[in-house]
């Protein structure tokens, strides 16, 4: 529970910190509200591009609030919004490693095709982060009832290459049926355990 408390913290004060990347509110009428509306339909413009990794990390350093904002909102489509939990792989700040924390702590037991979708991509980009809360976050995905949710579980823990992840995956290895999420442990016990 501590734990818990301690994340929704974090992100309270991570998000309270302005974004790099979107205009300050304006005096306008509309208290400038119009042009961070347009900023965020920018960023949708661009993930619907599907673009390539030069493309997610110019929006992870530009238009980092707006990623966090679509990936919150359940009125955006599922594509959008795994699109910008993705981009958030390249941001490597701790607003980001909070932010995909307490995304994935929230989602957790994924309740719907949907949620868990959207838990593999948060999953995915929070082991990009190195984030080194990553074991204590992913290492329970690992028992998910979903194999494509506990194979990505373990590419988050080898991407993170943290000796700590080494226990949970041989763990989970001694249990887990599905062909490719073993293949998957054995890879990211390999990737934990190589000497650096």
């Amino acid at each position: 529970m501590t734990g818990a408390i301690i994340h929704i913290a974090l992100l309270t004060v991570v998000l309270a910190v302005p974004d790099a990347g979107t205009p300050a509110r304006g005096s306008g009428a509309d208290g400038g509200a119009s042009v961070k509306l347009s900023a965020r339909a920018e960023v949708e413009a661009a993930l619907s591009k599907a673009g390539g990794p030069a493309e997610l990390t110019r929006l992870a350093t530009t238009a980092q609030g707006a990623l966090i904002a679509i990936a919150s909102d359940r009125a955006a489509s599922e594509t959008l919004r795994s699109r910008a939990l993705s981009a958030l792989a390249y941001a490597r700040n701790l607003r980001a490693q909070t932010f995909l924390e307490n995304f994935i702590v929230g989602k957790t037991p994924p309740l719907d095709a949907t949620d868990r979708v959207l838990i593999r991509h948060a999953v995915v980009a929070l082991g990009w982060q190195g984030d080194p809360r990553l074991v204590e976050t992913v290492a329970p995905l690992l028992d998910n009832a979903d194999s494509d949710v506990r194979l990505d579980a373990a590419i988050a823990l080898g991407l993170g290459r943290t000796r700590s992840a080494e226990a949970p995956l041989r763990a989970r290895l001694a249990t887990e049926t599905d062909g490719a999420v073993r293949r998957q442990i054995e890879a990211s016990i390999k990737a934990v355990t190589a000497p650096r």
